[in-house]
């Protein structure tokens, strides 16, 4: 492609803006799409598998393993049933590797509650400034870094927890929490979430409860059991709850301390012989569930990428439609461009001049196109990877 070509070609091109611009954005939205859809795909897949490889193995109870996968790892939909605390209690006793309890049910400003231990933030390897502290005591929250930028939220303030049952008056009621700590952003699931303690994620549950301070006889309707020491309330209590030194002793939990529930347990094998001992293990138990993390997203991206293959098989259709378009705007103009066609014969053009300045100007508008659609699709990467992880 010579310079005079180049330039010819440039100047006809300027000459004709409208179509120009034209042109070249239709090929840059033709294109965005699948670049695109490619580009997040392989973004979310990378960030699947590394959250899987580093929580090799899970256990639960029986019921959909992709929900208790996507429950465990992601935090998003529920699982059937929850298992005992003693589960957890088991294997640490085994002393093949830490057992991980997730407890997550609640939720705070629609954010998700992981109630968990610190041994969490050691298998995360969660690093917190020095000011910072991981939740350990009743109503004490730490934060992630999505969370606390959305919320505006930093350590020292205080956020109530949501209230999904505002008239049940047997179960839980909000609770006020402080927060002690915000982690650094990972671009992982727990940017999103708020973690606090079992303990605090039972209480906000409804399997334990604290003696508040009300007037029996002008709150009546708002207690659940009144003795000569203290009142109980109901979740009815729609203010949040404040957890002080002066009630945090009257806060306990219903029935043994090791049935009370979790929906997931992972665990920190301490090498692959103890990891395989603790698969076995559970593998034996009915009422238990295990699976291996990298096993089971690979049959969930099996799926997708089945979808993806109708949106590819899509966009090869959508492209083949729009080079068809081209060629036959490229023949119109030809016929429009006859008398410079002639123009250019006259004045000593050489042979195939015009076939060539006419594939330049199409390269030129492809090219414009292309780079556009790339740029396009860079900035909608950004745009949503910046995001939570979108799972269903």
């Amino acid at each position: 492609m010579s310079g005079p070509m180049l330039r010819l070609a440039l100047r006809s091109l300027a000459h004709h803006k409208v179509r120009t611009v034209v042109l070249a954005l239709c090929i840059a939205l033709v294109g965005v799409l699948p670049a695109a859809v490619d580009g997040l795909l392989d973004l979310y897949r990378a960030r699947l598998e590394a959250r899987a490889l580093s929580t090799p193995l899970v256990v639960g109870a029986p019921g959909s393993r992709s929900d208790l996968l996507i429950h465990a790892l992601y935090y998003r939909g529920v699982v059937e049933r929850s298992i005992e605390m003693k589960v957890a209690m088991e294997a640490g006793e085994s002393g093949l590797g830490v057992p991980i309890p997730i407890h997550l049910e609640g939720s705070v400003n629609q954010y998700p509650l992981v109630g968990t231990t610190p041994d969490y933030q050691e298998f995360r390897g969660i690093r917190l400034a020095q000011e910072h502290h991981w939740p350990q005591r009743l109503a004490e929250a730490a934060l992630g870094a999505g969370v606390a930028r959305s919320l505006e939220l930093t350590v020292g303030d205080t956020i109530a927890t949501d209230v999904h049952k505002l008239h049940d008056l047997a179960g839980s009621y909000p609770l006020l929490l402080k927060v002690t700590a915000v982690l650094p952003a990972t671009g992982t699931p727990d940017d999103d979430a708020v973690f606090v303690s079992l303990h605090t994620s039972w209480v906000v549950t409804g399997e334990g409860h604290g003696h508040l301070k009300i007037d029996p006889e002008k709150d009546f309707h708002l207690v659940l059991e009144s003795k000569s020491n203290h009142v109980t309330a109901s979740a009815a209590v729609v203010e949040a709850v404040e957890v002080t030194a002066e009630n945090e002793d009257s806060f306990h939990f219903h029935g043994d301390p090791d049935q009370l529930p979790i929906t997931a347990l992972i665990i920190d094998a301490k090498d692959d012989e103890g990891a395989t001992i603790l698969r076995s293990r559970f593998r034996r138990q009915k009422d238990l569930q295990t699976i291996d993390s990298m096993v089971e997203l690979k049959e969930l991206l099996t799926v997708v990428m089945r979808a993806k293959a109708i949106l590819d098989a899509n966009s090869m259709l959508v492209i083949v439609a729009t080079t068809l378009l081209l060629i036959l705007i490229v023949t119109l103009d030809v016929k429009v461009r006859e008398r410079e066609v002639k123009t250019l014969e006259r004045i000593g053009a050489p042979r195939g001049f015009v076939a060539r300045l006419l594939f330049t100007e199409v390269s030129i508008v492809v090219l414009s196109g292309g780079f556009l659609s790339y740029l396009l699709a860079i900035a909608a990467i950004r745009f949503i990877a910046e995001g939570p992880l979108l799972l269903p």
